[in-house]
């Protein structure tokens, strides 16, 4: 029976599914450049440090829609602004 319980919580956690996992890590970005590549694998990164979550998503949402819809993968923050990329 203890075996039941065990196993579900073992395959979420190395799968990464498991809550409160990998949240450390994202928190520790901010403040940073929020940053995404579209389809064409083309970066585009915010001009100035975002301080948190909801500041990243409201500087994607600045950009013109043509290029929000070409993005591929999820949006992530960089501690420095890389060389090449774009702005919106």
């Amino acid at each position: 029976m203890r075996m039941r319980t065990l196993l579900p919580v073992a395959l979420l956690t190395a799968a990464g599914l498991f809550a409160g996992v990998n949240t450390a890590t994202a928190a520790d970005k901010y403040p940073g450049f929020q940053c995404f590549k579209t389809k064409d694998r083309v970066e585009y990164c915010s001009d100035s440090k975002v301080k948190n979550h909801d500041a990243g998503v409201a500087w994607v949402k600045t950009c013109p829609n043509d290029i929000v819809g070409q993005i591929n993968g999820k949006p992530y923050v960089q501690a420095s602004r890389p060389n090449g990329a774009h702005s919106c």
